[in-house]
């Protein structure tokens, strides 16, 4: 990854849409985005939640 990327992460043990606490130690969906150079990753509880979730605009 170029230095000039930087990664900006979620509080991953929480649910991008609904909050509820993730099983990190179990497979959980997830989505990146790249936006101005910065990767973002939104973690999510399950399917059904990242199916559900919209995001804000950049």
């Amino acid at each position: 990854m170029p230095t000039e990327e930087r990664l900006a992460m979620t509080n991953d043990d929480r649910c991008t849409n609904c909050g509820d606490e993730i099983d990190t130690s179990q497979w959980y969906p997830v989505v990146t985005r790249t936006v101005d150079s910065e990767v973002q990753l939104y973690s999510f509880c399950d399917e059904d939640c990242r199916d559900d979730w919209t995001p804000d605009s950049p």
